[in-house]
């Protein structure tokens, strides 16, 4: 897990204060935010993150500076980190968590590769034979 110091060692003291507002609460709310959303992720794929892991702790630290910048309305700033949030994700559990469980099956297999099915065919088409 990341904490509010920790966060404040990934960019310029300067900037941390001017995206928080100098209040370390928001700093923490972007935390749990990022957490929820790494959780919310993995689900996807049936798994929990580990903190401790280097990638996983990257992932929340990156998603955790996207909300910081995004709460600050710095979007343009704030999207390569949340790209390289799910670059990392990606590359340790793959294309799972992409996976988008309101759509059920969806045309793509578990590890998000597309798959196709195949009917019986019919002799009457429309009233043609």
């Amino acid at each position: 897990m990341i904490t509010v110091a920790y966060l404040k060692t990934q960019i310029k003291g300067y900037n941390f204060d001017t995206l928080t507002g100098g209040e370390d609460s928001v700093a923490e709310d972007c935390i749990r935010k990022a957490e929820i959303w790494v959780r919310a992720k993995l689900k996807s794929c049936g798994l929990e993150p580990d903190f401790d892991d280097d990638i996983d702790k990257e992932a929340l630290t990156r998603r955790a500076l996207y909300e910081l910048y995004s709460f600050a309305e710095n979007e343009d700033i704030a999207k390569d980190k949340k790209d390289d949030a799910y670059d990392l994700l990606r590359a340790k559990y793959g294309r799972c968590i992409d996976k988008d469980l309101s759509q059920q099956g969806g045309g793509r297999n578990e590890q998000g590769n597309p798959v196709g099915s195949m009917v019986k065919g019919s002799d009457n088409w429309h009233g043609f034979k």
